[in-house]
């Protein structure tokens, strides 16, 4: 306070001055000056004012503080009973608002009636396809045509705090029924939510097997699937069973996957021993069954680049219907960090190996008279291996967040798990394709693609497709669409 005494001292001098300059008739101008300083005199007052205030402001504070220590030091050590007295009494007070307000936000969090309603989601894919090759050799009649694709219908829900469960419905336009579309059960799946690290999944749905093989139709970046998963996976990876999957408590991501199916692969045959019975009323052993497992590893370098590899395996262990199908992926993604046009670039890649024991019945001709003329037509069961090489390789580049570019290749030796015949040794069907994707949001695109077919036999084709898609509701994918 002192500093503003001497201030006030100071402008009643300057002002006793002013007066007696004025008194001896001095300018006009200093009648300004003295007009300024009166200001800053009442100015200096109301600060004057404002301090004493806020002094006692503190003032009052440190009094409540001392107040608040003196109730804390009620309780006793070691967290006994308030003790008695004024202080006591206002934190029991305080404590039972503090259970109240608890037991308030443990009711409000509690699941109710409507929260178990299911989510639900669709999508419907379809396409204008052209195509110029042979009628046996297209999925659909050569020539030009609309499809149905796919319309999808997904519903999840959480069952209880240990399990959650959703179905995948979905009809395609069938083109040997007068494209009629007949719903199926695509996935029905029950999966557990409450073990650490681990989780078991059980009922119909895609298995992990490489990367695209275990993606709905709906979600691959191109408008086919390629034909070397068509031939050796048979279409979408679903399977009926159940599988684990774990990820490894360790810094670096390590994703293991393990199950036991019926068979593996939608358009894959069911196989069964060829032992003369009714294939539906045999019973299967534990060698009959198909095994998958796979690994999955992903590593980043910088911000900006991004590889993932994988190894699957499926396997049917039982020497009459051996099945050996070996897959190894690599996908690498460039996804630069604050780019203002969301560009980012894929690069995916599988190679497989499919070997198949097929076990058939061959009729022969015996001589048992010894005339040198067969007399007797015999049965014989002869095995062969068919083994087959191919890939698919993919590269997709984002200009945008509405646009893309991208060129795909697969090839493939064919072999068939029904057929006696072995596959034509070097030979490959090829297909080339270049393909661009419009997405005018994340709920709706457009997708233009040509293809170029080289045959085994010979023949070839050339195709083109003008894809358009839409989602609504909650329609989601797996991990490997980030």
């Amino acid at each position: 306070m002192t500093r503003y005494r001497i201030l006030w001292a100071a402008v009643l001098t300057v002002g006793a001055w002013a007066r007696g300059r004025a008194a001896e008739e001095v300018e006009p101008g200093y009648r300004a000056v003295l007009e300024q300083l009166k200001t800053l005199s009442e100015k200096v007052d109301a600060q004057e004012k404002k301090l004493e205030a806020q002094d006692q402001t503190i003032q009052d504070q440190n009094r409540k503080l001392k107040e608040q220590d003196n109730l804390l030091s009620v309780y006793k050590p070691g967290g006994g009973k308030i003790a008695a007295g004024p202080a006591g009494d206002v934190l029991a007070r305080l404590q039972k608002v503090e259970q109240q307000s608890a037991d308030a936000l443990k009711a409000a969090t509690r699941k109710k009636p409507g929260d178990l309603n299911m989510a639900v989601g669709a999508s419907l894919n379809t396409s204008f396809r052209s195509f110029d090759g042979p009628n046996s050799k297209a999925e659909r009649p050569a020539g030009q045509d609309f499809n149905m694709r796919g319309a999808e219908l997904v519903f999840s829900a959480d069952v209880d705090t240990f399990f959650k469960t959703y179905m995948v419905l979905n009809g395609a336009a069938d083109a040997a029924s007068n494209d009629e579309a007949v719903p199926t059960v695509e996935e029905a799946a029950i999966y557990t939510t409450s073990l650490s690290h681990v989780s078991v999944k059980g009922g119909r749905f895609f298995v992990p097997f490489g990367r695209l093989s275990a993606f709905h139709d709906d979600a691959l970046p191109f408008v086919t699937r390629p034909r070397v998963l068509d031939t050796y996976v048979g279409g979408e990876s679903a399977g009926d069973g159940v599988q684990v999957q774990a990820l490894i408590p360790i810094k670096h991501f390590f994703l293991v996957t393990g199950g036991i199916f019926n068979k593996v692969g939608a358009e894959f045959p069911l196989l069964h021993p060829l032992d003369g019975t009714d294939a539906t009323n045999s019973r299967r052993n534990g060698a009959e069954l198909t095994y998958a497992l796979k690994m999955l590893t992903s590593f980043d370098i910088g911000d900006t680049h991004t590889f993932e590899l994988g190894a699957s395996t499926i396997q049917v262990p039982d020497q009459a219907m051996r099945r050996n199908l070996t897959n190894i992926e690599f996908t690498y993604k460039w996804h630069p960090t604050g780019s203002p046009l969301r560009e980012k670039l894929v690069w995916g890649t599988e190679l497989l190996r499919n070997e198949v024991h097929n076990t058939f019945l061959r009729d022969f001709n015996v001589d048992t008279d010894g005339d040198g003329a067969p007399d007797t037509v015999a049965t014989r069961q002869n095995r062969r291996w068919n083994t087959g090489y191919g890939g698919y390789s993919y590269v997709e580049y984002f200009l945008s967040r509405h646009w893309s570019l991208g060129a795909s290749a697969d090839l493939f030796q064919p072999t068939d798990p029904t057929s006696s015949r072995a596959n034509t040794r070097h030979t490959y069907d090829q297909t080339y394709s270049l393909f661009t994707t419009y997405k005018f949001t994340e709920f709706s695109l457009i997708r233009f693609q040509g293809s170029r077919h080289e045959y085994h036999d010979g023949h070839s084709a050339n195709e083109f497709f003008l894809q358009w898609m839409v989602f609504w509701g909650a329609h989601t994918h797996n991990f490997d669409m980030r």
